[in-house]
C-alpha cells in the first residue's frame, strides 16, 4: 500500500527517505520521491567524526551517501540551520544564518515537484 502521508512542510519529512541527491551548478537538491528541498548554501553531512562540506572533495560522495537512508527526525533553528537526521545517526546540514555566504535564500522546500514553492528561507 503507497504512503499516504500528506507532506506540507520541512517537518512532514521525518519518516520520509532521500530518493536522490542533485548537484546543480552551485546548489544542492535533496529528493523525497515527491518533496524537493533545495539548499542555496553549502550543506554539510555528518557521518560519526567526519564533516564533509559541499563543494569540497569528497563532499558529493558523502552526501549521495545518504541516499536510501530514512530521516528519522528534523531540527530548525530560524536564522541558524536546517538538519535531517538519519537513523543511522547521519546528519546533513543546511546553513540558514546571514554569515554562510549566500545571495539571496538560504532554502527552499517544494512539497510538491516542480510546484510551487512553498517555503523560503532567506
Amino acid at each position: 500500500m503507497p504512503n499516504e502521508k500528506t507532506i506540507k512542510t520541512v517537518h512532514d519529512l521525518a519518516g520520509e527517505e532521500l530518493a536522490a541527491v542533485s548537484f546543480v551548478r552551485d546548489y544542492v537538491e535533496f529528493l523525497f520521491d515527491g518533496p524537493v528541498l533545495r539548499s542555496l548554501t553549502s550543506p554539510r553531512i555528518v557521518r560519526g567524526d567526519t564533516v564533509s562540506t559541499f563543494p569540497e572533495r569528497g563532499s558529493r560522495d558523502a552526501l549521495c551517501s545518504a541516499i536510501g537512508a530514512k530521516v528519522t527526525s528534523v531540527e530548525l533553528k530560524e536564522d541558524d540551520s536546517f538538519v535531517l537526521i538519519f537513523g543511522n545517526g547521519d546528519r546533513i546540514i543546511i546553513p540558514l544564518d546571514k554569515e554562510s555566504g549566500r545571495k539571496y535564500e538560504a532554502m527552499e522546500f517544494m512539497p510538491e515537484p516542480y510546484g510551487l514553492i512553498h517555503q523560503i528561507w532567506e
